[in-house]
Order: C-alpha cells, then structure tokens, then sequence
C-alpha cells in the first residue's frame, strides 16, 4: 500500500508539473509581450519570462522606468495584478 500511494503522489506531482512547463505558443507570448509594453512606463519583457498559469499568464521580471514587476494577466490578455518586486 504504501509503495501505491508513494507512487500515486509521484505521478500527481510529475503530471502538474508537466502541465505548468507546458511552451506557449508564439501568438499567446505576444500578446502577453503587447499587453506589457501598452502598460504605462516604458515596460518590457523577456519571452522566456512569460508562463502559463492558472488560465492565464504570468509575466516575471518586467522591466519599467519605476522598477521591476511580476506581472499577471488573464486568458485574454488583459492585466489582472502588478506586483512590483524588492
């Protein structure tokens, strides 16, 4: 039983993590990259910083004139929270 359950949960975590690696395509990494430059302060991001996450994306290490942000936007590309990185 216990090598059942070892195994359950070794699969379960093996399974979410391939689901969150998942690549993007490259039209879904553009419009993340059009909704982050449209936001005011000059921002910019790296594609390789850009990820898929609960239905939407998540944008880490954007560049703006005031700082550094993680940057989360829903399916459709709009902006749903800016936390600004120490």
């Amino acid at each position: 039983m216990r090598i059942f359950a070892t195994a359950l949960a070794l699969f379960f975590v093996t399974s979410v993590s391939a689901s969150a690696m998942e690549a993007l395509t490259e039209q879904q990494v553009e419009g993340v990259e059009m909704a982050i430059k449209a936001m005011p302060g000059g921002c910019t991001v790296e594609d390789t910083n850009i990820d898929a996450e609960g239905g939407g994306y998540e944008a880490d290490d954007v560049v703006c004139e005031d700082g550094r942000y993680d940057v989360y936007l829903d399916g459709d590309f709009g902006i749903t929270d800016k936390v600004k990185e120490n």
